[in-house]
């Protein structure tokens, strides 16, 4: 990691986005949901991963896709680039001198012009304000060469939710939203409709393509996931009542006659073609 970058970060208060990561920087992406989602996306754009040669990880978290990118086929040099500090000394430890990390907000990235000809987004964009989408993706696009490709994932994790909203009933689910995922930062919207990741790629020149990456979640995998994504999150005083609450979603789930979900990652790919 840059000692400059790491040193500059000491004295600024960390964003709500950077401080929200940073408690999850040691488990964050563990577990089969993860994991099987993640084998998914890469599946996805395995192609293209082969061909690249200077590979941008923005959002990079804990180093999970970065270890991938440097362990696939090829030549090539992957950079990771996170808000949280917290979340880059789990990405080095993670992959160690195999990459080069940097701290840096997703809008102001510290790279000159047409620096890498592959850039990889993974669930960053949803907490990107509406009003600052556009700049962010422009900012992307400003760091990719003709022929350099942006491929972003995600929306929220909604599929799993719609399943426990399913098992639980409406009025539990809403008690279920309260204790266990209304944690994470809020991104500032202004209602824009569902194509507003295309719409923002189309904008800044970008030639876009959309994909899904399919996978299959069972019960305990969604519990796993809840553990390790939500529950580090929940106060202390707290955890008491949403562990209880999980048991009684297990023991729902568990009645039931279907203990699986086939999901799908959105991916938006965007060439820059001049």
């Amino acid at each position: 990691m840059d000692s400059s970058a790491n040193a500059t970060s000491r004295h600024r208060r960390p964003s709500p986005v950077a401080e929200y990561f940073g408690r999850l920087a040691a488990t964050y992406g563990d577990g089969q949901y993860y994991g099987n989602r993640r084998r998914a996306v890469l599946e996805a754009i395995a192609g293209e991963i082969a061909q690249a040669r200077d590979v941008l990880d923005v959002g990079c978290g804990n180093g999970a896709y970065l270890a991938k990118f440097a362990a696939a086929p090829g030549n090539r040099r992957v950079t990771g680039a996170d808000l949280s500090i917290d979340m880059l000394l789990s990405a080095r430890r993670r992959v160690g001198v195999k990459c080069r990390l940097l701290c840096a907000d997703v809008s102001r990235l510290p790279f000159k012009p047409e620096s890498f000809d592959f850039i990889f987004a993974s669930h960053v964009l949803q907490f990107v304000a509406d009003v600052e989408l556009d700049g962010v993706v422009a900012e992307f696009a400003r760091c990719l060469p003709p022929g350099g490709l942006l491929v972003a994932t995600g929306q929220r994790d909604e599929g799993f939710r719609q399943l426990l909203s399913a098992i639980v009933g409406p009025d539990r689910w809403r008690e279920y939203r309260e204790v266990i995922f209304q944690r994470a930062p809020r991104r500032e919207t202004d209602a824009a409709p569902d194509d507003r990741y295309q719409r923002a790629f189309a904008s800044s020149g970008l030639r876009v393509e959309e994909r899904t990456a399919p996978f299959t979640a069972e019960w305990a995998d969604i519990e796993e996931l809840i553990n390790v994504r939500w529950m580090p999150l929940i106060p202390e005083g707290e955890r008491g009542q949403a562990g209880a609450m999980l048991a009684e979603v297990a023991q729902a789930a568990n009645a039931g006659a279907s203990r699986s979900l086939t999901l799908r990652e959105p991916l938006i790919l965007g060439w820059r073609d001049s």
